[in-house]
């Protein structure tokens, strides 16, 4: 099918800001800076070698509370970042109280101000959820199936107002990879499109939202995670293609984020033969696409962070090496998860590198002055607490439900009609939903009959669905995967097969309908978050007809 053009949908409400984030976000400089600020060259002559590794770390802890090994890692080891997971949220009281007694730590200590990250791409890479008083976006793809660019500046711009009212500063987002690789495990929606020019235009919008609202944007994966079939949190993916290729499509979005001044970059951890050669290096270790690629060619000077070192794609190395050789190679920020001992031990290891000239010190000191300059850039060298008794008012506002809402409903895409046609459905209409686990009771949401079937639906599973369909019912068989879990297929083959009307509802990815029989009714949802769940309900319940337009093309 072909690429979806850029016409416009209805107009969306654009979520509101309180009076006090609007007053408390910075006035943004340009960025990158021409020359070092004087400021920042003080700061950093005056550092010891300690409190400059300790700056280019990012690390994860357990809990909603600070405890006695991350304050140690504050105080002691001076780190320069947090990152907070699903772990770590409760509500948005209890975030905004942990952030200022983490900012607290490090201002009592004498440290600059901490970067507070966190990963809120939104669909279904988010921390930040409904069940904890925040709002959930529809996924980066079902933004572009909207139609309307403006979306991705809208959605990142209410996430900033959120995250900035509970003292959060940082987001690991967009992701700008180029998902063309219908196998790909782990990117999918997270990317805005296939296509690398729509991938740019949505990617830029949102980092654009973000820091228009205060927050460090982050795009990832670079070179590029969307072109391949394994799942870098597991084992080391490889990207093969010569660099022509690399130039006309993964490098794409993340030229164009550079050009929008992005705070930062994250790297893949995603081998590239042609950047460099050597045999099972991750792009995260390898300095020919970090310094001579990165920084040199494309002449990008803002921050470079990794990936997390502790993915199965750098297993074969420890920990404390991989983050050493990281910042050898011309990472500026070292991100790590849970584990304050190998925190620790990376610490020393960093050190030992430095202090046997493994690492220049020029490098740790570019490092750091990319860090310090970011802080600078948006008020995070010294930052003022947040007002721990609006939190709770600033997130999960009705005005930014409705935007989420609004936006989810726009972007289901009828894909195929099927024949019979099954939509729209005539009001009263008799169901039955066959659902895969990852479909969120989609059927007791419609409250109508339902049956939950295993990933591979077995032959008895199959039989008993079946036996259910009667009475001319439309059949909603809601997949995920299904180009991996061929028995679901063949479960949509069999009810076809019945003459009943059926909608398969592509749950996860929208390359599965195009494995699905061509009598089926077709519809890509993009995720299943809160929002895109109540989309699709009212489609299926006739509320609303399906708006949005494929963003990625089906092979012939």
């Amino acid at each position: 099918m072909s690429t979806p053009n850029n016409t416009t949908p209805a107009t969306t409400q654009a979520a509101p800001q309180t009076a006090t984030q609007t007053a408390t976000q910075p006035a943004l400089t340009p960025y990158p800076t021409s020359t070092p600020s004087p400021d920042i060259e003080a700061m950093l002559a005056q550092m010891t070698l300690e409190q400059k590794i300790g700056q280019v770390m990012v690390i994860g802890f357990d809990g909603p509370e600070t405890d006695n090994g991350l304050l140690e890692m504050i105080e002691d080891y001076h780190v320069g970042g947090v990152i907070l997971f699903a772990r770590n949220v409760e509500s948005p009281r209890q975030v905004a109280t942990l952030t200022n007694a983490l900012q607290s730590t490090a201002a009592e200590s004498d440290h600059p101000g901490l970067l507070i990250a966190i990963d809120q791409e939104g669909g279904r890479v988010a921390r930040l959820t409904e069940s904890k008083g925040f709002t959930e976006f529809p996924s980066a793809m079902a933004l572009t199936a909207t139609g309307d660019v403006e979306n991705a500046r809208r959605v990142a711009q209410a996430m900033a107002t959120e995250m900035r009212a509970v003292g959060i500063n940082t987001d690991f987002a967009p992701d700008l990879d180029v998902n063309n690789n219908p196998a790909n495990p782990v990117i999918g929606i997270r990317s805005f499109s296939s296509e690398p020019g729509l991938v740019a235009q949505y990617g830029v919008a949102f980092v654009e939202g973000l820091q228009d609202g205060g927050v460090l944007a982050f795009g990832k994966h670079f070179p590029g995670h969307g072109d391949t079939s394994v799942d870098s949190h597991v084992s080391l993916p490889l990207v093969p293609h010569e660099r022509a290729r690399l130039e006309a499509v993964e490098f794409v979005p993340f030229k164009a984020a550079m050009g929008a001044n992005v705070a930062g970059i994250m790297s893949a951890h995603v081998t590239f033969p042609a950047i460099d050669a050597t045999p099972g290096l991750a792009a995260t270790l390898s300095s020919k696409v970090l310094t001579d690629l990165l920084r040199e060619e494309l002449g990008y000077g803002g921050l470079l962070v990794t990936d997390s070192l502790e993915m199965g794609a750098l297993a074969g190395y420890p920990v404390p090496v991989v983050a050493a050789t990281a910042l050898q190679a011309g990472a500026d920020l070292l991100l790590f998860n849970r584990d304050h001992t190998l925190h620790r031990a990376a610490f020393r290891e960093i050190q030992t590198w430095i202090e046997d000239g493994r690492i220049p010190e020029v490098r740790l000191n570019e490092a750091v002055r990319r860090v310090l300059q970011a802080k600078a850039r948006f008020g995070l060298l010294s930052p003022e607490p947040v007002d721990v008794t609006v939190a709770e008012a600033a997130c999960g506002t009705p005005g930014t439900r409705a935007l989420s809402r609004t936006i989810a409903e726009q972007s289901i895409t009828l894909i195929h009609t099927g024949s019979p046609a099954a939509l729209p459905l005539a009001p009263g209409s008799k169901m039955l939903v066959v659902e895969v686990p990852a479909a969120n009771g989609l059927g007791r949401e419609l409250d109508v009959p339902f049956i939950v079937v295993d990933e591979q639906p077995t032959r008895a599973q199959r039989q008993s669905a079946l036996s259910m369909a009667r009475d001319g019912r439309t059949v909603i068989v809601a997949v995920a995967d299904a180009s991996r879990f061929s028995e679901q297929v063949a479960l949509v083959e069999a009810f076809v097969k019945t003459s009943s009307p059926v909608i398969v509802v592509a749950i996860r990815t929208p390359y599965d309908l195009a494995v699905m029989p061509a009598q089926a009714t077709l519809l890509a949802t993009y995720g299943l978050n809160p929002p895109t769940l109540e989309a699709l309900l009212r489609v299926l319940q006739g509320e609303v007809l399906p708006q949005g337009q494929l963003p990625v093309t089906f092979a012939e």
